[in-house]
């Protein structure tokens, strides 16, 4: 049973490789058994007499190796144009050199051990012109095949680059209409930035009358959206000193939201004028809130930006929730890396995790060499008049 199960398989895959060499070697097949018939008829009927069907199979074989050989040199000999000048005759030269002398002592070896040759093959320069005449012929066909080949070739990769060219405009017009369907939603969404304050300064107006407090949080809530706004108007970065500001409003917003939180901020001062990517800070001191339990005096979450030796350090420490948040988990801190390596590739390091006493750690580091300061305009008038 084993046995017949392995049989059909091999039997199967025996005819799958029959089918892969038939599909790949048809034409060849069929153009070179097309082509010993009409040459074997012709022959035979201009000499009045047919040779035997094994001098027939072992020239005809020598013959087919010499076309794909010849072809084969011809490839090699053309590979730089500069040297194919004089490799190409070199190489046709040697091919017919090869078969020449191949053929010659083949058929002293069939004349003198077999009975294949009943015809008188005549002298030896009868014998080597014949054979010249035909390997010359069979080169020819080779060169015509080559040049055929090449044609194919250069036909099928034109279609290639054409077909990826095309691929490649009607990529370019997907993402050009998917840039304006962006572009158009996001002027949809776009709310005038001088109609919301003034209606969140009527706002302020109104509730601060009755709750100081709740009026607080909206001065820093606009003062945030205000930096927000500029981010967008700006190069890309932000002075770090600027994006501090707007952590310190976050702490106050949570502060009168949940009454005592214990979260510490702390900076160097020459940390300020660095010009950074935005949102890196107040997105940490944003997951601090969401993830981290601020309310343990005895286990302060801090916050603090510095730098030390040719390197710019944020970090941030706190004790996370027992109950973890779903809302953005994790989400933030991916934003921010993968943001980081688009600003400052190679030139950054991000860790975050649990240290050995429990706490959520997160340690970034940059390289001060990649990062720009606040210029400072001197009025230089001033100055020279004094």
């Amino acid at each position: 049973m084993k046995g017949s199960i392995f049989g059909s398989k091999r039997i199967k895959s025996y005819s799958v490789s029959l089918g892969k060499f038939w599909s790949g070697y048809s034409i060849h097949i069929i153009a070179w058994a097309a082509f010993i018939t009409w040459e074997s008829v012709i022959v035979g009927l201009m000499y009045g007499a047919f040779g035997k069907l094994g001098n027939y199979v072992v020239h005809y074989a020598v013959n087919i190796s010499f076309f794909y050989f010849y072809t084969w040199l011809l490839e090699k000999a053309t590979l730089s144009s500069r040297q194919s000048i004089w490799k190409v005759p070199l190489y046709a030269s040697l091919g017919l050199i090869i078969y020449i002398g191949f053929v010659f002592q083949m058929d002293n070896l069939l004349i003198a051990y077999t009975k294949l040759i009943t015809v008188d093959p005549g002298t030896t320069i009868k014998r080597l012109l014949t054979q010249f005449w035909r390997g010359t012929f069979f080169a020819l066909f080779a060169t015509g095949y080559f040049f055929l080949k090449r044609f194919i070739s250069e036909r099928a990769e034109k279609i290639r680059v054409e077909r990826h060219r095309f691929q490649m405009l009607l990529e370019k017009e997907r993402v050009d209409k998917e840039l304006a369907q962006a572009k158009n939603a996001f002027l949809k969404a776009q709310i005038n930035p001088h109609l919301l304050f003034n209606t969140l300064e009527i706002i302020h107006q109104r509730i601060k009358r009755y709750s100081p407090e709740d009026a607080q949080i909206m001065i820093n809530l606009s003062e945030m959206m205000r930096f927000s706004a500029a981010v967008d108007q700006q190069d890309g970065l932000i002075n770090l000193g600027e994006e501090i500001e707007q952590c310190e409003n976050l702490i106050q917003i949570q502060h009168l939201n949940q009454g005592e939180i214990a979260v510490d901020l702390a900076y160097a001062p020459d940390v300020s004028e660095y010009r950074f990517i935005p949102l890196v800070v107040l997105t940490l001191l944003e997951n601090m809130f969401k993830h981290g339990n601020l309310h343990s005096l005895d286990y302060r979450a801090s916050l603090a930006i510095y730098a030390e030796s040719d390197w710019l350090k944020i970090e941030c420490i706190n004790v996370p929730n027992r109950i973890k948040s779903t809302v953005g988990f994790g989400s933030g801190l991916k934003n921010i890396e993968s943001r980081l390596a688009f600003a400052y590739p190679g030139d950054y390091q991000m860790n975050a995790g649990l240290d050995e006493d429990g706490n959520f750690k997160i340690e970034i580091s940059v390289r001060k060499t990649v990062l720009k300061k606040q210029v400072r305009i001197v009025n230089t008038s001033i100055i020279n008049n004094n």
